[in-house]
């Protein structure tokens, strides 16, 4: 698998599961409509969700890890 490839598949995993965490939890606690509590929750998985992206280090594509929470990461 390429490392761009990686990098999107990993992406799409961690919002993903962020939101629908964040999706039934706060849908459980407010009683909010569908609409406004998709929103919500895009918007807090997409702050909290690290992200993933390629770099070319020496001619080697790596695939690392930013997120709010910490320094980068090579995965």
């Amino acid at each position: 698998m390429k490392p761009k490839t990686k990098a999107l598949l990993l992406n799409l995993v961690a919002f993903m599961a962020l939101f629908l965490v964040f999706r039934f939890t706060l849908g459980y606690v407010i009683p909010i409509s569908g609409l406004w509590l998709s929103l919500i929750c895009a918007v807090i998985a997409s702050i909290l969700a690290p992200k993933f992206g390629v770099v070319n280090e020496g001619g080697k594509e790596k695939v690392m890890m930013k997120s709010i929470f910490g320094d980068s990461r090579e995965i």
